[in-house]
């Protein structure tokens, strides 16, 4: 039997569940699946911004061990990535991006010292089991039968077109 090829961009097996952490003052020392205390993992992130560039961005995660989660924090990210075009792309800040997979670090440092396509790399690309943007909601007391109000995160402050 013919052994089917899954779909995704890496040809590594997926590794790791990512959560985006969209709001700026909110930290995740807790994980929020399992409530167990979260720890830091340095993975360089792929990320796709419009326009087809791609980038790995070493960045500290939050990480839960027990789940296999990531925790990016999007104002974090998007200063990164804000510093890192404002001078050699500045078209490209302030377009859409998605954060879609991680790179092997090895693999990582050997293309920061000789650059390869990224074609040569899918070996050493692993997507993300799962991606979902957190969203929390307002506390306080709610009658019965009320939800609470999600929380609105706020506009991105750094990564935005310049005018």
């Amino acid at each position: 039997m013919r052994k089917r090829r899954r779909s995704g961009f890496g040809h590594g097996e997926p590794r790791y569940h990512l959560a985006f952490n969209p709001y700026p003052s909110q930290r995740f020392t807790k994980c929020p699946h399992c409530r167990a205390n979260t720890g830091q993992r340095k993975l360089p992130l792929l990320i796709h911004i419009d326009q087809a560039q791609m980038v790995a961005l070493n960045y500290t995660n939050r990480y839960c061990k027990h789940c296999d989660l990531l925790i990016a924090h999007k104002d974090e990210v998007e200063s990164l990535l804000t510093d890192l075009f404002a001078s050699a792309a500045p078209e490209l800040v302030g377009n859409d991006y998605l954060i879609f997979a991680t790179m092997e670090k090895n693999a990582w440092r050997d293309n920061m010292h000789s650059p390869r396509a990224p074609m040569e790399m899918l070996d050493h690309i692993h997507d993300f089991k799962s991606y979902t943007e957190l969203r929390m909601t307002r506390g306080g007391w709610y009658p019965e039968g009320v939800e609470p109000p999600e929380w609105t995160p706020p506009a991105s402050e750094r990564w935005v077109k310049e005018k």
